[in-house]
């Protein structure tokens, strides 16, 4: 622990940053010159490119890139560069997350921590996180604005920056191309453009699940998926009109998760529960069963972020029918499929849902992220600190990263450079360009959410279940849905005015 003279001056030396307020709507400065001002000058000044001879930086990273050795690899690169400039890293061998207001003062939070920026920024609120120097930094000029904006907070006017884009995240639809139906071309691809009608609408995709169910598939099921999970579930809602918080995410008073239509896409996530029939899929631990579900052909498809494509890989090594490069070659990774208008799944004529795709169907919207690299406000070496950070975000490890993990790069010439292997980045930028991509707000807020959406969402799905044992339902019309929905709002901001 660390003594009561040290942990003043740590303190301390946050002054400035406590002397800022608010997070505004301001658009981010990410072009043109770095900024000059007395202010920006003032909270820059821990960062005078000294480094701390001795240093070593304790880096808290993502569980999926230590379990699969990048961390390891990223750490080692980093301690041979700075060999002879005094200075290291190491890993912190804990779980990913943290509580930098809890730990950071007494010094045992990390000094770098890569994360979601939703999780990131709500510590930046409150002082945890410092702004960091990046019209400085090579970086600067190749990640768009789109992915600067996670990390952006205004202070007085002036717009900071309190982390290092470093991937995007949102979900994709992933499954194994040997698991196909041998028939799919000529029962599957109505519109007979080379790709499987299921993977193309959702309505598609329900037909061809209850097929599984009836045998005689490869797979036991068809689409897999966590029906109570927040992030990956909310694309359901979004699609159909709502939103999690006002004005890009900054507005917490603004809830809109009843927003529009919402309630079509909380009929789909009941629709699917019931399709689905499994109990695991109630549960948020199906998300770490889903790799050996797919790999041991127990389902064809379900919904991920590309972080952990090579979880998949590794589940489908491991039964021993594929090699390493057959199981690269094998599993694929495209975009959710196409959400019915309608919001009816069942539709005995899904094939009108293809052959009149534009008419009778939406593009799918989903929940993503930035995640990057946030520096503590409490750390003693900032400077080294910063070091890893600008060797971490560095081209050559944004393309490592890929290599080990498949995240999507928010750099754009390492997007660029993976492009042509690895399609997934092209798509994820084209989604966020078009708004079909709604970032996680970074606002302290966003922790309210979780708790009471995931409760409003195992009722919902639970419902095919109490059906079959003839027990009455919560949400068996539209107008219950949208009261249910209205509910989860109101115990959301409620749940905030508390905190406030």
């Amino acid at each position: 622990m660390k003594t009561k003279g040290t942990l003043s001056m740590l303190l301390a030396s946050t002054l400035v940053l406590s002397m800022l307020s608010g997070c505004g709507g301001k658009e981010p400065k990410v072009s043109g010159e770095p900024e000059t001002s007395s202010l920006y000058q003032q909270v820059m000044a821990r960062f005078d490119g000294k480094l701390e001879q001795g240093a070593v930086v304790k880096v808290l990273e993502n569980d999926t890139a230590v379990e699969l050795g990048y961390v390891d690899q990223l750490i080692e690169a980093f301690n041979t560069a700075y060999k002879d400039k005094g200075i290291s890293a190491e890993r912190m061998n804990i779980d990913q997350y943290s509580d930098l207001a809890t730990d950071g003062p007494y010094g045992y939070g990390p000094d770098v921590w890569y994360q979601a920026n939703d999780i990131l920024m709500k510590y930046a609120d409150n002082q945890h996180l410092l702004p960091l120097p990046v019209y400085d930094m090579e970086c600067y000029d190749q990640i768009p604005q789109s992915a600067w904006n996670a990390y952006a907070k205004e202070m007085n006017g002036e717009t900071f920056f309190c982390g290092i884009p470093l991937n995007v995240q949102s979900g994709m639809l992933f499954y194994i191309e040997s698991k196909l139906p041998d028939n799919w071309e000529s029962q599957w691809d109505v519109n007979s453009n080379g790709t499987p009608d299921f993977f193309e609408t959702y309505t598609a995709l329900y037909a061809y699940s209850e097929e599984c169910k009836k045998g005689g598939q490869k797979t036991t099921y068809g689409y897999l998926d966590e029906t109570v999970d927040t992030y990956f579930m909310s694309g359901y809602l979004m699609t159909y009109g709502a939103y999690i918080f006002g004005e890009n995410g900054t507005d917490p008073a603004d809830i809109g998760l009843a927003a529009g239509e919402a309630y079509k896409g909380a009929r789909m996530i009941q629709q699917w529960a019931g399709e689905m029939n499994n109990t695991e899929v109630l549960d948020k631990t199906f998300s770490s069963a889903a790799y050996q579900y797919m790999a041991d052909g127990m389902m064809l498809c379900t919904v991920t972020t590309p972080d952990v494509k090579r979880m998949f890989i590794r589940s489908m090594v491991n039964t021993g029918k594929w090699t390493q490069e057959e199981a690269e070659a094998d599993l694929k990774m495209i975009p959710v499929p196409r959400l019915p208008v309608s919001a009816d799944l069942t539709a005995d004529r899904w094939q009108d849902t293809i052959t009149r795709m534009e008419e009778l169907t939406v593009e799918t919207s989903m929940m993503g992220g930035i995640n990057g690299y946030g520096i503590s406000a409490y750390t003693e070496c900032p400077n080294a600190s910063l070091a890893f950070v600008e060797f971490a975000t560095s081209y050559e490890q944004a393309v490592a990263r890929n290599q080990y993990l498949g995240v999507a790069p928010a750099r754009e010439d390492a997007a660029d450079a993976i492009a042509a292997q690895d399609a997934t980045v092209g798509i994820l930028f084209d989604r966020l360009d078009r708004g079909k991509i709604s970032i996680m707000p970074a606002i302290t807020e966003i922790g309210q959410l979780w708790t009471p959406a995931e409760s409003f969402l195992i009722d919902l799905s639970t419902d095919p279940f109490r059906a079959d044992r003839g027990e009455p339902l919560l949400y068996d019309t539209d107008e219950k849905i949208q009261e249910g929905l209205e509910r989860l709002v109101n115990q959301i901001r409620d749940a905030i005015e508390t905190l406030a």
